[in-house]
């Protein structure tokens, strides 16, 4: 490993004793202010809190044309079964197994505090030749780009812009889907169960989970689609099964990997009750055992103070209404072959007192096909009599025919490695869609090491693609 691509991995592991997940950025932010305030460097910052350090060029290049750095702050926080860990407290400390850099039981942040990192490297190494620089460290961009949306015009200089939030080496992204997360929250009755019915946690996790648009192609199970089955499938046995507490998902953009839901039988269907569970845990791990290899159902005993559960007729009218949400791949590209266009995450349940909240997230390179999945979420909504919102709605980017930074860089990445780089539109959100809003006529790029299993704890980063990624950039900012 060369001392750059050490320097830089010393960073992230600095960068990642700061708690910095998603929504709660009261240490990350003063953390980056702090840094580049400390180095000299002209730092500044906004409502959002996105933070701009403005880092002068290296000798002899303080007059070229600056250049956008841009990355984002927050990370997406999933940790092990079994696993403790405070993500607003507690270190995240990587290890390295072979070429492969993770995390001890949790997500590792390198989606996208690998972006700082570099950065950062950039702006102190004296022996980096650069352009004049804006680091643009975008605010909770995992939740909805918002960092991204109150970003105001007129704020950076350059007409450049290098978004290091790519996750596979060789790859420069040139475009991405659009994106709108939809919130469906719909009324709870109850009444209290018989003296006589026994409580159970019905759970079904071990599953893989990801990215909810990079790996939405890929199969994967999801948690509440596969409990929402197995309570209706209950019913048909145990007509008389009561339910509460429906419970899954972590993030709009993560696929569920674990999902729970309290139900109670009479004492007399216990033993049938458990029969029938671990058929349905067989049926699951059949049905997807090319990809998941821990899935899980269990059925464990609770005893509870309150209990109200749902009525029978309020229960099923949920489970109709959720089985009918959709999830995975709604419609592949008919011009960038083999690319998702369209799809959905069913990615949040929780029972909030008097009502079931449903949150869905929904991308797509087509403004109105995001509308057509939209409208459907909304038009059910109201056949189940709830209500129904948006949020965090944002635009594809469009790949622009002609692009000076994409020209240079795969005359560069051939001549370094002797190969054409690739070349793509992703199905998921990069801020550059926002920022090209904001910025017209900004002609930018994405790129960055290969990261697998981002959103997840199985999220690890490959060594020697951070070293070839990084080795460009700094041939690439010495061109510029």
């Amino acid at each position: 490993m060369t001392s750059s691509t050490q320097r830089v991995l010393d960073i992230f592991n600095e960068m990642n004793r700061v708690p910095r997940q998603s929504g709660h950025l009261e240490k990350i932010h003063p953390w980056l202010m702090e840094w580049g305030q400390n180095h000299g460097f002209e730092v500044l910052t906004d409502d959002s809190l996105n933070v701009i350090i403005r880092v002068p060029g290296s000798a002899g290049k303080e007059d070229a044309p600056p250049v956008v750095l841009q990355g984002h702050m927050d990370m997406v926080c999933e940790k092990e079964r079994g696993v403790e860990h405070d993500f607003q407290n507690d270190p995240v400390i990587s290890k390295q197994e072979g070429d492969w850099l993770k995390a001890e039981g949790t997500s590792l942040g390198a989606d996208n505090g690998i972006a700082i990192a570099m950065a950062f490297d950039v702006a102190t190494n004296p022996d980096i030749p650069h352009p004049p620089l804006e680091i643009l460290i975008t605010s909770d961009e995992e939740t909805g780009l918002v960092g991204a949306q109150g970003l105001a015009p007129g704020v950076l200089q350059g007409q450049t812009l290098l978004n290091l939030d790519s996750e596979d080496d060789g790859v420069f992204t040139v475009g991405c889907a659009g994106g709108v997360d939809t919130y469906m929250r719909f009324p709870l009755e109850r009444s209290p169960l018989s003296p006589q019915q026994k409580v159970y946690q019905l759970e079904v996790g071990g599953l893989e989970g990801g990215h909810s648009g990079v790996e939405i192609h890929l199969g994967k199970a999801n948690a509440l689609v596969l409990l929402f089955r197995a309570l209706d499938e209950l019913l048909r046995p145990f007509p008389h099964l009561r339910m509460t507490a429906f419970h899954g998902g972590t993030a709009h953009n993560a696929i569920p990997r674990d999902a729970s839901a309290l139900i109670a039988v009479s004492e007399s269907d216990v033993d049938a009750l458990k029969n029938f569970v671990a058929q349905l845990e067989n049926v699951f791990a059949t049905e997807n055992s090319a990809i998941e290899k821990r899935l899980f159902m269990t059925l464990t005993e609770r005893s509870v103070s309150n209990r109200d559960f749902y009525t029978t007729e309020s229960a099923q009218k949920l489970l109709d209404i959720v089985r009918q949400v959709p999830h995975g791949v709604r419609g592949m590209s008919s011009v960038f072959e083999g690319m998702v266009e369209t799809s959905m995450n069913l990615a949040v349940i929780r029972d909030e007192e008097n009502q079931l909240l449903v949150n869905t997230s929904q991308r797509s390179a087509r403004v109105s096909r995001l509308e057509e999945l939209t409208d459907g979420l909304a038009s059910l909504t109201r056949l189940g009599g709830g209500s129904f919102e948006k949020a965090n709605q944002y635009p594809p980017w469009e790949p622009s025919a002609s692009s000076p930074i994409l020209e240079k860089s795969q005359a560069l990445w051939k001549k370094l490695y002797n190969q054409e780089p690739v070349v793509e539109v992703i199905h998921a959100g990069l801020e550059c869609g926002i920022i090209g809003t904001k910025y017209p006529g900004m002609d930018m790029i994405s790129m960055g090491p290969t990261i697998v299993q981002p959103h997840s704890p199985d999220e690890r980063m490959s060594l020697s693609s951070l070293e070839r990624t990084y080795a460009f950039l700094l041939e690439l900012l010495k061109e510029l």
